[in-house]
């Protein structure tokens, strides 16, 4: 896990229930208690309770892509609308998206050209509430701007929650109801490739039906391993290559489990329900080990800075509050004045970028050259006749004593 970098803003985009998304950053110049106050710097979107966003997520950039305005979000909206806007202005990056079915997430990915940046392809996957799978994409190309439709697919019946890797085309999602347990589906096949069993039954002989309330791929695990929270309290640790059913199953809290995130590491989970409990889960041991404390209202989403270093939550209880992975405390907060929906980092700042370029120029090692090596020895040889001359003209300025004359007997 990389160190936080204390010294760089941090910044997240919230969603509110009015229809808002709001723009949080911290002043690190600021210094003391002041340095940990969230600011509010942007309020994007209109009023409008009816396209309230539901899940906000950052969109993944592939193969070259490039905007120099900076990164960009997708926000899934009530009444089956889809936006794509910058992170830093909250301009929108494309046309909006507009569906005839209501959305329960979406994701965006977005790939460049082998020609350059020129043109981009702007990729969205939505999923519904009915457990449709709808894939569009968007050429930017000539002013051109029209989704189209690459195709549909039925994942299960009614959908819940999700969760997409981009660089590897997996898409987990789960719904409620019998038959609707987790599954994994290959976005650009449109193609099944793992479904999870349900639990054995209870010493009553009762199988509850699936409640699949969130889901998560476990980061650095390429899709193999995914986290899944219940309606009944349970949080469940998949590995594909392992079993059909869960490799963990433990009872995290006394509520409905609104929302599940991994770590940068992928050993740990953090775990939020709707209680306003918020924990980790520590999968190498099998139980949790401590929990972010402050929240008192539901949590509607986990958000994890790609640092691995903080981790901020927003929900119903009007705040927005980033935490220490290491220390677990409340390194910085908020006030939003509305119930909470949605949250995403804006992690991909200037400084943050001139931050990490910086620290991976240190680590490199340069190989070893001939001509580095001839102007090494030569560096070497300048600095020792350096010394030799200073230490001649220091003999030099030395006062030399005079030689006593032997006295004859």
């Amino acid at each position: 896990m990389a160190p936080p970098h204390t010294d760089l803003p941090i910044r997240v985009l919230a969603c509110d229930e009015l229809g808002y998304v709001r723009a949080f950053a911290t002043d690190p110049a600021a210094g003391g208690d002041a340095a940990e106050d969230l600011t509010l710097i942007g309020k994007f979107g209109a009023l409008d309770r009816a396209r309230r966003a539901v899940r906000a997520r950052a969109v993944c950039e592939l193969r070259g892509a490039s905007d120099a305005s900076g990164p960009r979000v997708v926000c899934a909206r009530k009444g089956g609308a889809v936006e794509v806007m910058e992170a830093r202005s909250g301009t929108r990056s494309t046309a909006t998206l507009t569906l005839s079915k209501e959305i329960v997430d979406a994701h965006a990915w977005c790939e460049g050209d082998e020609r350059g940046t020129s043109w981009e392809r702007m990729h969205v996957v939505a999923v519904h509430d009915d457990g449709e799978v709808g894939v569009h994409g968007i050429v930017n190309e000539y002013g051109d701007e029209t989704w189209r439709e690459a195709g549909t697919f039925r994942a299960c019946g009614d959908a819940t929650s999700s969760d997409l890797d981009a660089r590897l085309g997996r898409l987990v999602l789960g719904g409620k109801g019998q038959g609707n347990d987790v599954v994994v589906y290959d976005v650009h096949e449109q193609k099944r490739t793992y479904k999870a069993k349900p639990p054995p039954p209870n010493w009553l002989g009762y199988r509850a039906p699936p409640w699949v309330s969130a889901t998560c791929f476990a980061s650095t695990s390429e899709c193999a391993r995914f986290f899944v929270g219940t309606g009944e309290h349970r949080f469940r640790h998949y590995d594909t290559r392992a079993d059909k059913r869960a490799v963990l199953d433990l009872d995290v809290g006394k509520g409905v489990i609104t929302s599940v995130a991994s770590s940068a590491d992928g050993y740990e989970a953090y775990v939020a329900n709707a209680r306003g409990m918020f924990e980790i889960v520590d999968l190498r041991a099998g139980k949790t080990r401590g929990k972010f404390k402050g929240n008192s209202g539901s949590i509607r989403q986990v958000a994890v800075h790609p640092d691995g270093a903080h981790v901020a939550c927003a929900g119903l209880d009007q705040y927005v509050r980033v935490y220490d992975t290491a220390t677990r405390k409340c390194v910085a907060s908020a006030y939003a004045k509305q119930p909470l929906t949605a949250i995403v980092f804006d992690a991909h700042t200037p400084a943050f970028e001139a931050a990490s370029v910086k620290k991976s120029s240190k680590k490199k090692k340069r190989a070893p050259d001939v001509d580095d090596d001839d102007a090494r020895a030569e560096k070497k040889a300048k600095k020792k006749k350096k010394i030799r001359e200073r230490a001649v003209a220091v003999d030099d300025a030395a006062p030399k004593k005079k030689k006593k004359k032997k006295s004859k007997e």
